[in-house]
């Protein structure tokens, strides 16, 4: 996946500069599953400060899933579930998605293929296709393009059941999971 960001700061006497203009460095296509892609375009701590000339907060935090009180933003490309599920290389796509997602992949559960809860509150917003938002309760809402979702810290998973890449853009804002989602 290649996302052009262009990044903003300020000059030594404090103009407003351009300080990058080039595609996001931490982005994957999976090979393994051909489709899924992801994009992670930003991050910030707890207490965020002005970008300093030259960083790149992307490359400093190894997790996608920010600390409480810290931003996340990432585009995902999610193929056809018909797709997804069938990876052309199981062992592959472990890989690949463990090495490409830290923090985000260990939220899944193992026996229940999507299924995730992370300590965050996500905005997510459907830019291009559509996307069946699943929770666990087994209610789902068929989300479009255009259409955004507030997440909050619920278990759920995405579905694409239709024939075509689904993308959408996530804000993760980390949080506290109440004691439910804990125990």
């Amino acid at each position: 996946m290649k996302i052009r960001r262009i990044v903003t700061g300020h000059d030594e006497r404090g103009n407003s500069v351009f300080v990058s203009d080039d595609f996001a460095p931490r982005a994957q296509s999976f090979a393994s599953i051909p489709g899924h892609a992801m994009a992670q375009l930003w991050t910030t701590p707890a207490q965020p400060t002005l970008l300093e000339n030259e960083r790149d907060p992307t490359l400093d935090h190894a997790s996608l899933i920010p600390p409480q009180g810290g931003t996340s933003i990432a585009m995902f490309d999610f193929p056809p579930d018909t797709v997804m599920h069938n990876p052309v290389d199981g062992a592959q796509a472990f890989d690949e998605l463990g090495a490409a997602l830290p923090g985000l992949i260990e939220t899944f559960e193992p026996d229940n293929l999507g299924m995730h809860t992370t300590a965050t509150i996500d905005y997510g917003i459907i830019l291009e296709g559509e996307m069946w938002l699943e929770l666990d309760n087994g209610q789902s809402r068929l989300v479009k393009a255009g259409d955004i979702v507030i997440q909050n810290g619920t278990r759920h998973a995405w579905r694409n059941k239709s024939k075509r890449i689904a993308r959408a853009l996530f804000v993760m804002i980390g949080a506290p999971l109440s004691g439910k989602q804990t125990g």
